[in-house]
């Protein structure tokens, strides 16, 4: 009853949840999943295109190319633009991507994440020669790789392109374009002899302390 002539799965894998449900539970349950799916997708999509939207309003364009001289009707000018252009990007990658299952969506995502935010972070709080420098570049370096190596990967080369055959023969680059953030913070750190990259040592221990025991953290002030 949930498979259509070929005996495929009527909807793609994404529905199996939802056939199950149906399959169990009748309509009541068919009904409850269906709304929470809804819920669940309209929360995470507002979400994200809220954050989207409001870290180029406010981060991109008013501290970066304003200056932080930028006032609110054009911060919220570039909000309104940037949801629109958010909301058609996505559309376009969900139609683009549209038969593949999301449990796999949500995996690629982890690698971009893995690549790009995890080798900043861990090294931030247990490396004493990172500098600004090495973070910026090597967290570009990761995300670029990760997503050059997802495109040419057998998910978005083969399946979604249409090609014979991948480029990057691996579904998941992480552990490629990880390694390649470690590398590059390493190297643009330790190759930084800049007076920024100097005071960023100094100041590392005294905050690596303070964020472990709490010592010399300011107290509660007076509003």
């Amino acid at each position: 009853a949930f498979k259509d002539a070929t005996g495929a799965l009527l909807g793609g894998t994404n529905m199996a949840a939802i056939h199950l449900a149906d399959a169990v539970g009748g309509s009541l349950f068919l009904g409850f999943i269906s709304a929470v799916a809804f819920a669940t997708i309209l929360a995470v999509v507002s979400g994200l295109t809220l954050a989207g939207a409001s870290a180029v309003s406010h981060d991109l364009y008013a501290s970066v190319i304003k200056k932080g001289k930028a006032n609110e009707t054009d911060e919220l000018r570039v909000s309104k633009y940037t949801t629109v252009v958010l909301g058609v990007v996505a559309i376009g990658l969900g139609i683009l991507f549209e038969k593949q299952n999301i449990a796999f969506m949500v995996g690629l995502a982890f690698s971009i994440a893995a690549s790009c935010n995890f080798p900043v972070l861990f090294l931030s709080m247990f490396w004493s020669r990172l500098t600004t420098r090495g973070a910026v570049y090597g967290g570009w370096l990761g995300l670029v790789s990760a997503v050059t190596l997802m495109i040419l990967g057998p998910t978005v080369w083969v399946k979604v392109l249409g090609h014979a055959q991948a480029i990057f023969p691996y579904e998941y680059p992480a552990l490629f374009s990880m390694g390649l953030a470690f590398v590059g913070i390493w190297f643009f750190s330790i190759t930084d002899s800049s007076q920024n990259a100097a005071d960023e040592h100094a100041k590392f221990l005294p905050q690596f302390v303070r964020s472990q025991t709490g010592l010399g953290a300011s107290g509660a002030t007076s509003h």
